[in-house]
């Protein structure tokens, strides 16, 4: 054993260089784990043969899906080379797909060699040093060592030839071993490296380390660049800093999402922002998810110049929009791009982004598929991008393969779980049977009725309730959700996984797990009429339902009737049914109405969405109907008692942990679009104000249209989109007043409830068996700013999981209209542009657009016949599908009557 000081140069935030310097453990007999050596003591389940490849950095990101397909096995790759990829991981799909291949493919026989604590990889390159020391290893195998270094490195090269080690170009080694088809998998050969010159608005980047200084400097502006899908040629950035939005001119070669600096044009190229009637609320915009809350990509501080503030002085009080120009791509998005080709012209299936030239020797039969590809370059002679292909996803047009494509394009991961993730399940498969000693260990609980209540089809069931009348006017109400953290141990392959999903995905026809379907459908799912473990939360209140005592702990049930919404709904409304769990029923949903309405006292809100429900043809498999989502007293009965559920855990696990607990936030809403919708209810006669969530409630409840039911539900989805996004937090980041949930007017907040299908609530259910003294908190979640990077990516992975099921939403809603000719049906007026009227048909939920004559911020005309806004008119409408999502086309139909 030797003792060794590390040190490494890094750069904080403020672009310092700083020394960090650690002690390290240096070991001679770290195993080589080649099959048959006489030396080492092999410690791991691989053993690697012949022949053995080791993989620099750049061959494992850059040729990642080659590695996959290629014949390629038997890899030794370092620890230090796993934390690299390992740091990267959530801004880098190609450094997560590393991982992936690292941890979960154990067909190639994947070694991860300790190098930061050999002796053998010090004081040089570690890769060099490895294959010097394999070399030298030989004299211990049975064997000839056949050992191969894959690098595009040339002094790598050099330094191989002279230590006598096989060493090639990625290159070089598919066209001497592999099979020609991986060829299209390298990407562009030399015939695209040719010197021209660059076209129009397109000049070569300034060097990265002056953009820094220059931004510092406030001579440049850095942020991460939004084009817009309908119109690729409009973008922005918007400068955090200066609370300041910049449109980009000369875009100069960039991607959306890219982190670019950007250079202001001269101000006589600025523009004047145009005052127009505009009465509208449109849906979130969507972003690539990297978007984290606590990104530190703009960082850098900015000199406060006397030409800076001047500035911004002028752009304020002229009401100026201000045009630059992309001098330099400061960090490009890594992702993966999904399409179709046409004629070696590849195209995205997301409109932001513009078409690459693509380059495949047999383009002909990538035609009538959906592929994948990688960005290699954009070169300053040309208009677009080079990409190389990725991955053959399937024919384009199959139901299946266009769903990938979506959530493929929402950073979904759709492989199946690892030989490592499944491996962690119970080897009894589903013929598991819960411990005697298990038992013991929990409240038995299998005696009381335990039902569940869920949409039809549910499969995977997270939770129970219970309620059965005590003495004294007081009940005994449970809330029994299922213990999944029995099953997911802390950093296991397992754990890691579904820290990495975050979320279970649901698209119109189908669901993609967090878990495997042994726990999600079977072991964990709540089903009735077998055992099942949970984690309870149980209240005793009184006929009014105030809480006069709540405990928690880990039980056993037993379900006795798994309902859905409409079944259960039909056992309360039958007078003639007074069943035991008919009237166990009922008395929860007395308890609910009661809660919901002390929730509603409190300044709650109770909003709408234009969520809608698809039927299919049996045999086509397409949508047969499409409405909207149709709710029941039950859908409240059982969010009540979840909502009271996630309160009670929150303000457990915050008196026990205070910093590092995993919260609920819903910050105030957007006080620009609130003030529009005032200024439009008060021009239509109804009191709206919004100072609290108190007096917004009120004021929704306030406003009705006589014989129109819709006209209220509309109102409440315009409020909704009024609303800003609620997110996870770590409490180490927020101050306590900061933790209030605005929607539902709860001082604390957290997800508990879910946790089959969301990872923040398997952290809660960890953090609320500590809080009890039930286990131990794991050490991984003592580190807050480990925990703040985990709720970073539980909230990129919801959100993006949200517009992947409203992408799917809207490619089975085209689908329903692809072929039906002239469907007429009566629409609201739901919004005022410039020259157009937005409109919303209630049956369906679809908005669009409709050519109008706007006479002022309540009245149009439309083809000559005067109408208000809110105003109901017949619409013929048709779809259209633009990159994934769909495009209304709505055609004015005058009514006769």
């Amino acid at each position: 054993m030797k003792v060794q000081l590390n040190s490494q140069p890094r750069l904080n935030k403020r672009l310092q260089v700083m020394i960090q310097a650690k002690e390290v453990y240096l070991s001679s007999d770290i195993p080589c784990q080649i099959r048959g050596c006489a030396f080492c003591t092999q410690e791991s389940e691989i053993q690697l043969e012949n022949p053995i490849y080791l993989l620099d950095n750049e061959i494992l990101e850059q040729y990642i899906d080659l590695i996959e397909q290629s014949n390629i096995k038997n890899i030794v790759v370092l620890q230090s080379q796993v934390a690299h990829f390992r740091k990267r991981q959530q801004q880098s799909q190609y450094a997560q797909q590393v991982i992936n291949l690292i941890e979960s493919n154990f067909s190639k026989k994947i070694y991860v060699y300790q190098d930061e604590f050999s002796v053998h990889t010090q004081n040089g390159n570690p890769l060099i040093l490895l294959a010097k020391w394999y070399n030298e290893h030989r004299q211990f195998l049975k064997d000839e060592l056949d050992l191969c270094l894959l690098t595009q490195n040339y002094d790598m090269h050099q330094q191989s030839k002279n230590l006598n080690i096989k060493c090639y170009t990625i290159q070089d080694y598919v066209k001497q071993y592999e099979n020609n088809d991986l060829i299209d998998f390298l990407g562009m050969d030399e015939e695209f490296e040719v010197d021209q010159q660059a076209i129009k608005n397109q000049f070569n980047y300034i060097p990265v380390e002056e953009c820094v200084q220059q931004i510092k400097q406030g001579l440049l502006f850095e942020g991460r660049i939004s084009i817009d899908r309908n119109n690729i040629k409009q973008a922005r950035i918007f400068v955090k800093q200066f609370q300041l939005e910049i449109k980009i001119n000369q875009q100069n070669r960039v991607l959306h999402g890219d982190r670019v600096a950007v250079e202001l044009l001269p101000e006589e190229e600025w523009q004047k922002q145009q005052k127009q009637i505009q009465i509208t609320f449109d849906e979130e915009e969507e972003d690539d998810g990297n978007n984290n809350t606590h990104t530190n990509d703009t960082s850098h501080e900015i000199m406060s110049t006397n030409h800076l503030q001047s500035l911004f002085k002028k752009v304020q009080t002229q009401n100026l929009i201000p045009y630059g120009k992309v001098v330099c791509v400061l960090q490009r998005t890594e992702r993966h791009f999904c399409g179709h080709v046409e004629n070696n012209i590849f195209f995205p299936a997301d409109g932001r982004y513009p078409n690459f030239i693509l380059k495949h020797s047999k383009c002909d039969s990538l035609q009538d598929k959906k592929i994948q590809v990688q960005f290699v370059d954009w070169p300053v002679w040309s208009d677009k991008p080079l990409c190389k292909l990725k991955k053959v996803l399937g024919k384009a047009g199959d139901m299946f393969i266009e769903g990938n494509v979506i959530l493929l394009e929402h950073q979904v991961e759709i492989r199946e779980f690892s030989h490592q993730v499944l491996a962690c399940l119970p080897i009894e498969g589903d013929k598991y049977k819960i411990s005697e000693m298990e038992i013991k260990r929990r409240m038995d609980l299998r005696d009381i009725l335990v039902c569940s209540i869920d949409p039809v089809g549910c499969k995977d069931i997270d939770d129970t309730l219970h309620c059965r009348r005590l003495d004294n006017n007081l009940y005994e109400v449970g809330v029994h959700i299922a213990d999944v953290s029995h099953f997911v141990r802390p950093d296991t392959a397992i754990d890691k996984e579904a820290a990495h999903r975050c979320t279970t995905v649901y698209l119109v026809d189908r669901r993609t797990d967090m878990l495997p379907k042994l726990l999600t459908e079977n072991l964990c799912s709540l089903v009735s009429n077998v055992d099942r473990l949970a984690f309870s939360v149980i209240w005793i209140m009184d006929e009014n339902a105030n809480i006069k005592d709540v405990k928690f702990g880990k039980s056993i049930i037993r379900s006795v009737a798994s309902l859905h919404y409409q079944q259960a709904q039909e056992m309360i409304d039958n007078i003639n049914d007074n069943s035991q769990l008919t009237q166990s029923i009922r008395l929860l949903n007395m308890l609910a109405k009661k809660l919901k309405q002390q929730r509603l006292d409190q300044g709650a809100l109770s909003l709408a969405s234009n969520q809608v429900k698809f039927s299919f043809d049996d045999e086509t498999h397409n949508p047969s109907d499409v409405r909207m989502y149709q709710l029941y007293d039950t859908n409240s009965l059982v969010e009540e008692f979840m909502l009271l559920a996630n309160c009670s855990v929150a303000n457990q696990i915050l008196q026990r942990f205070p910093s590092i607990s995993v919260l609920r936030r819903h910050q105030e809403p957007k006080m620009k679009q609130l003030k529009e919708l005032q200024i439009l209810m008060n021009d239509l006669g109804y009191q709206f104000t919004f100072e609290t969530s108190k007096l917004l409630s009120e004021s929704l409840d306030q406003i009705q249209r006589k014989n129109d039911s819709f006209f209220n539900k509309l109102i409440r989805m315009i409020t909704t989109r009024c609303m800003n996004e609620a997110l996870y937090v770590c409490t180490a980041d927020v101050d306590y007043p900061e933790l209030y949930h605005y929607g539902l007017a709860a001082e604390l907040y957290t997800h508990f409830t879910s946790p089959i299908r969301r990872y923040a609530d398997v952290l809660v259910h960890r953090l609320l068996a500590a809080s009890i003294d039930l286990e131990s908190l794991p050490p991984s979640m003592s580190n807050k700013i480990r925990m703040t990077r985990i709720c970073d990516k539980l909230n990129m992975r919801h959100r993006m999981a949200r517009f992947a099921s409203r992408a799917s939403s809207d490619y089975h809603t085209y689908l329903f209209f692809k072929n039906r000719s002239q469907q007429i049906d009566q629409a609201i007026i739901t919004g005022i542009l410039t020259d157009k009227v937005t409109v919303m048909i209630p049956r369906y939920g679809l908005e669009g657009t409709i050519e109008a004559q706007i006479i002022d911020r309540m009245n149009i005309i439309i083809q000559g016949t005067t109408h208000r806004i809110f105003d109901y008119i017949n619409v013929e409408v048709s779809v259209e599908l633009h990159s994934f999502h769909k495009k209304i086309h709505m055609k004015y139909i005058q009514n006769n009557k």
